[in-house]
């Protein structure tokens, strides 16, 4: 499958190569373009834009820091939503709030597209094993699509409800954790 990986910090890294070592034809791009670089030898297509990244996938992850990375990302001129998207489906695991994951899911579904979010529990070494554990939000049928993939990441993927709902479990989980 030809999937594209936005933002290659050392999450989305790992979730690069993994995803590479199981055979997927795999894109990548970074706002430090650097960064995305270092995965081109392992065979990574590092794609000049968002815009060019979401052109070549099928399928699009990502892992970004913030709300406006998210928007950078996604809206800006050289933004994934700035050349047809339909029929693509994206995966936002980004650890922000339901309500970033909601406005952007409406922005993909006006472009023809379609969005789950499923932020991931876990660290480096899980991702790079394929032993996250992810909470899915959004539309059965969506889930069902990216299941496959997301099995390749995950140990275990809950759906634990509609759009949103993954940030809401996510954040949920990280607050205790924040407290201790």
């Amino acid at each position: 499958m030809k999937i594209g990986v936005v933002g290659i910090g050392k999450m989305g890294a790992a979730i690069a190569g993994r995803l590479m070592a199981l055979g997927h034809e795999v894109s990548v791009w970074n706002r430090t373009a650097q960064k995305a670089l270092a995965l081109s030898k392992d065979g990574a297509h590092v794609a000049a834009t968002p815009a060019e990244l979401a052109s070549r996938s099928e399928l699009v992850l990502s892992i970004l820091t913030d709300a406006a990375a998210i928007a950078s990302a996604f809206d800006g001129e050289d933004g994934m939503l700035s050349v047809n998207v339909a029929g693509k489906l994206f995966i936002e695991m980004s650890t922000v709030r339901p309500d970033t994951a909601k406005a952007l899911a409406a922005r993909i579904n006006a472009k023809g597209a379609s969005m789950i979010d499923c932020p991931v529990g876990g660290t480096v070494g899980p991702a790079k094993d394929g032993k996250l554990f992810g909470f899915a939000g959004g539309d059965a049928k969506d889930l069902a699509r990216a299941k496959p993939v997301l099995d390749q990441l995950c140990r275990r993927v809950e759906h634990v409800g509609p759009l949103g709902s993954g940030n809401s479990m996510k954040l949920a989980i990280n607050l205790p954790l924040l407290v201790y």
